[in-house]
Parts: C-alpha cells; sequence; structure tokens
C-alpha cells in the first residue's frame, strides 16, 4: 500500500507537471517538453487486465513518460515496467522516458538493472529507465534559491534520514519555502511535514521546544514558527473537540436530573454527584432510558440495594434433600 510521502510527492507532481521537468533540468540537464500533462495512469490491455502507475504525463499523441516513485526493491517492477512501456510505444508510435525517483542508493543500484532479463538461449528483453537518486549531494543541489519549488524533493529524500545534515536540509526546505507565492507556500510547507518520517517530526519538535539548546538559524527560526503555529492550531481543534464532548454530556446529565425530578425521584447528593461526574454519553442515555419507568433512583442508576441482596436462610432450615435417582 503506497505511503504518505509516497502519495504527497505523486499528487504534487500530478499537479504541477513542470516540477517533473525542473528535477530533471536540474539533475541532468536535459529539458523535457512543457506540453507534458496528466494522462490516465492505468493501461489497459485488449484482455480485461489492467497495469496501475505512480503518474503518466503525456504531451500530445507522441510523447509520454512515466514515473515511478520506488522506496524499496520490488520484483514485480521487472515485469511491469517493461510491459507499460512497450503498451505506451505500441498506443503512441514513439518510445519515452521512464523514470524512477529514489531516495535510496541500494533501491537506486536495483532499479537500474532490474528490467533486463535473458533465457539461456540468447534472448534478451532490457529496459533500462532513467533513475535519479536523491542521495546527499543531489538534495543539497534541489535546494535552488531560484527553484524553491524544488525544496520538496529535497525533504522528500530526508524520510529515512534523522541526523544533524538532513535536518539542516529540512529546514533549509522551510526556508526556501518561504519564497514561494502564499498559496504555493502553505500547500508546500504542509506537503514536506507529510514526508518526514515521526522521528523527525520529533527532533524537529523538540529542537523547536528548546531553541536554546542549540544555535538557531534562521531557516530554524522559521521552521519552529511554523511548527508551533501548527500546534496551536491542532490545541485549538483538539480544544473544540472536547468542549463538544464536554457540553453533550452535560447536557444528558441535566436531562437525567430534570427528568428524575420530574418523577418525584429526587436524587440526592451523591447521586447527583455521580451523575454529573459520568461524562460516558453511552452510559447517560442508559440512565435516562431506565429513568423513563424506574421507581427509584438506585433502580435507575443500576445501583444494587441492600434488598437486592439473597436474603440469609432462617436457622434451623435446611434445605430440601434431592431425592436418589432411580
Amino acid at each position: 500500500m503506497p505511503s504518505t510521502p509516497h502519495e504527497v510527492l505523486i499528487v504534487a507532481l500530478r499537479e504541477q507537471p513542470g516540477l517533473l521537468g525542473a528535477l530533471v533540468s536540474r539533475l541532468t540537464g536535459v529539458q523535457l517538453p512543457r506540453s507534458l500533462k496528466p494522462a490516465d495512469a492505468t493501461l489497459r490491455f485488449v484482455k480485461p487486465a489492467e497495469l496501475r502507475l505512480d503518474l503518466v504525463l503525456q504531451g500530445g499523441r507522441r510523447r509520454w513518460v512515466l514515473v515511478e516513485l520506488q522506496r524499496s526493491v520490488d520484483p514485480a517492477k521487472r515485469r511491469r515496467w517493461p510491459l507499460a512501456a512497450s503498451l505506451l510505444f505500441s498506443q503512441t508510435g514513439a518510445l519515452g522516458d521512464v523514470i524512477v525517483i529514489t531516495a535510496r542508493r541500494a533501491v537506486a543500484r536495483w532499479a537500474e538493472r532490474v528490467a533486463c532479463v535473458r533465457t539461456r538461449l540468447g534472448t534478451t528483453l532490457q529496459l533500462k529507465p532513467v533513475v535519479l537518486h536523491l542521495g546527499a549531494a543531489e538534495s543539497k543541489a534541489l535546494l535552488d534559491e531560484r527553484r524553491p519549488e524544488l525544496a520538496l524533493f529535497a525533504a522528500w529524500a530526508m524520510q529515512h534520514r534523522h541526523g544533524p545534515a538532513a535536518r539542516a536540509v529540512v529546514e533549509r526546505a522551510f526556508e526556501l519555502t518561504e519564497r514561494l507565492p502564499r498559496a504555493l507556500r502553505r500547500a508546500q510547507q504542509r506537503a514536506i511535514l507529510s514526508v518526514l518520517s515521526e522521528r523527525m517530526l520529533e527532533l524537529l519538535r523538540e529542537a523547536s521546544m528548546n531553541p536554546d539548546k542549540i544555535p538557531e538559524t534562521p531557516a530554524a527560526r522559521k521552521l519552529r514558527l511554523f511548527l508551533e503555529a501548527q500546534g496551536r492550531k491542532k490545541g485549538r481543534a483538539e480544544g473544540r473537540a472536547e468542549g463538544e464532548v464536554k457540553g453533550r454530556a452535560e447536557g444528558r446529565q441535566e436531562a437525567l436530573i430534570t427528568l428524575l425530578r420530574a418523577r418525584g425521584l429526587a436524587p440526592s447528593p451523591d447521586d447527583e454527584a455521580r451523575i454529573r461526574g459520568c461524562a460516558d454519553a453511552a452510559k447517560l442515555d442508559r440512565w435516562i432510558a431506565r429513568a423513563a419507568t424506574a421507581t427509584t433512583v438506585r433502580e435507575a442508576l443500576g445501583t444494587r440495594t441492600q434488598g437486592a441482596r439473597a436474603r440469609p436462610r432462617p436457622p434451623g432450615r435446611s434445605r430440601p434433600t434431592p431425592a436418589p435417582r432411580s
């Protein structure tokens, strides 16, 4: 099942196809056509079968690019990548590019050679994709003041890293994101947080709560302020939710007390304290249902009374002896 970092980057590439061209140009020097647009990433065959890919971009009838984000080794890609490329080649009459993006060197080496199979007789089927490995050097190159939108790829490459260098990349990515227009800025900030690991997020939160522990750079300060703002929003949302739950419980408590008094079953101070101390909506609903027919407050609240206990057997009276089995 695709992970959150995988889906976040795919959505970004689908909504902004120019990001792929900027990434390829920055790392390889090759310019992709600007006419590339998202297409249906599900390839269909004559027989009822489908091949789902991460992203397919098409520019006109004869230009296509297949994009795969690869976080780990997947043996099934040995068949799927050549099959997808062959189908698009057949449909368009032109060979396009298969681009694999990964943040792991071992996965990059695997992707370069996985789609090559050879029979004992010598028949060879081979597809060599364009592999973009977003390592430390590549991530540094993507932190470009002239192309702040590429900072998302640099942050995405840090999803498996947690050291000081990785944190510096993330902080710099946030700093560059500030250069984007307001609408794009907020979207990219949220996307960066979404692709980071929980461990990295925790390190960033700890640093933001202890800014005196580590010298605070301008980039770190911007990240801290953003995390604090996100924390305040989360706190307000949790507070509203808690307030709504508390309000619903208080409404049920008042309804129960009013119902008991209307039926002449005035609750004692202890009973009323027990009712007002209950925040369980389901339990309060059960009490309200019982109060409609109960003859005592204890019965409504499900409290066992002394009279409900088994009465002691009078002295001298023994249990009847069962008749012997025949």
